[in-house]
C-alpha cells in the first residue's frame, strides 16, 4: 500500500489519520508505516524541517511523540502521578530536583537542557 501526498491538505489529513491510528489503533502497523512513510516523503520534498523545542515542556512533548507515549505512560515511566505530570506540562508546576533526575535517568534528557529550561 503506497501513498503519495501531493498537497498540504492531503498531508494534514494524513497526519490527522496517523494521530488517530497511534492513539486508537496502534496494532494497525501496516497503515501506520505506510502513512508515516508518505508523510515523511512529503515533508522531505516540501522543505519541512523539524523545529527544535524552545522549552522543557516542548522537549517532553517531543519525547512523548518519539516514544509513542501517552501522558499516563510517561508519568508511569517517570514514577510520578498523572496529575503531577499534567501540572508540569501545563506550566502550573516547576521541575524540582527529583523530577529533573528522573528526566535525566529515564529519558536521557541532558542535565544542561533541564537546567537551562527549568
Amino acid at each position: 500500500m503506497t501513498h503519495v501526498l501531493h498537497t498540504e491538505k492531503e498531508y494534514q489529513a494524513t497526519m490527522k489519520r496517523l494521530e488517530h491510528l497511534i492513539d486508537h489503533e496502534p496494532s494497525n502497523l501496516d497503515e501506520i508505516k505506510a502513512l508515516g512513510h508518505a508523510a515523511n516523503e512529503y515533508e522531505n520534498s516540501h522543505g519541512h524541517r523539524p523545529v527544535a523545542p524552545t522549552s522543557l515542556i516542548g522537549i517532553l512533548e517531543r519525547e512523548m511523540v518519539a516514544r509513542r507515549l501517552k501522558k499516563q505512560d510517561l508519568a508511569a515511566l517517570l514514577g510520578i502521578a498523572n496529575s503531577r505530570l499534567s501540572e508540569v506540562l501545563n506550566g502550573k508546576r516547576a521541575i524540582n530536583l527529583d523530577l529533573a533526575k528522573r528526566l535525566y535517568q529515564k529519558l536521557g534528557i541532558s542535565a544542561e537542557l533541564i537546567l537551562e529550561f527549568a
